[in-house]
């Protein structure tokens, strides 16, 4: 099986590769929404431009509840004109795989993978924002998600995984948990709750009390205070690294690159999560 390198990042907000953090080199990309503070139609242009500009085989775009102009359900649109090119540009873009609740298959070193990527994130009692949904709207939309999903790229993590908030108790989503279990993934890469960036493995059971999964392996970041690169390694290839169980483990990852959530203090960065995978 080859080894894939996938390049992680989430929660932008309007900022770019060499303002605020930078951008290893890999195979994939995967944004997993927030790429903007206000989703305005400007907003989502320019990231659009270094999204173009950046040098991997495959790249994969979701939307947030910040990226308003994205969502044609919002109701508040103040560009409405714009807000359709912006798009009809992203969804027609040859360089992006732009998904909002669908599946995609990408061939990349000759492996095929089935991408699943969605949007949305639970609604805010706050502030009504793009792509959000209720309790009792959760577990009919997650349902949706196919089986054979190999990456899941939500921007909700699922509740009780890396869903830490300075904003919300509990950040996460339930039915997502719920059919992360059903599905399985080799990977499923979130952000929306900045301070729960990180990465863990998780093992499913077929039994119904152990829904949430179990925890095999909490990832200790060694990119943390240095130059080194936050590398998750999957692959098993180095010491201290995990061989992950297809079929019987997920790695989940949240890669919010902003630090901490809005108006929590001085503005910081994480670095991307790279993580090196195994599929077959």
């Amino acid at each position: 099986m080859p080894k894939l390198r996938i390049v992680t990042i989430s929660d932008t907000h309007n900022a770019s590769p060499g303002s605020g953090f930078s951008l290893p080199r890999g195979d994939i990309l995967i944004h997993a929404g927030d790429l903007t503070n206000n989703g305005t139609p400007g907003e989502i242009r320019k990231a659009l431009t270094w999204l173009r500009e950046t040098d991997y085989e495959c790249k994969i775009v979701i939307g947030g509840n910040h990226d308003i102009a994205l969502d044609e359900n919002f109701p508040d649109q103040s560009d409405g004109a714009g807000a359709v090119e912006v798009r009809e540009a992203i969804k027609g873009d040859e360089k992006i795989i732009y998904l909002e609740h669908e599946s995609k298959i990408v061939k990349v070193k000759g492996t095929e993978i089935t991408l699943f990527g969605s949007p949305y994130s639970p609604a805010s009692a706050e502030k009504k924002w793009a792509f959000q949904y209720l309790p009792d709207q959760a577990e009919e939309l997650w349902s949706s998600t196919p089986t054979d999903t190999t990456i899941l790229i939500t921007h909700t993590p699922p509740a009780g995984h890396l869903d830490s908030s300075a904003h919300w108790t509990r950040g996460g989503c339930p039915a997502l948990t719920n059919a992360l279990s059903r599905i399985r993934p080799a990977l499923h890469v979130c952000g929306h709750c900045h301070e729960g960036r990180g990465g863990r493995v998780v093992c499913w059971s077929d039994e119904a009390e152990a829904e949430t999964g179990v925890l095999v392996r909490e990832w200790q970041d060694p990119g943390s205070g240095n130059k080194k690169q936050s590398l998750f390694d999957l692959t098993g290839s180095r010491a201290g690294a995990h061989a992950l169980q297809l079929g019987k483990e997920t790695a989940i990852v949240n890669t919010s690159i902003m630090a901490k959530s809005y108006g929590r203090g001085v503005k910081s960065f994480n670095k991307p999560i790279v993580v090196d995978i195994e599929l077959p």
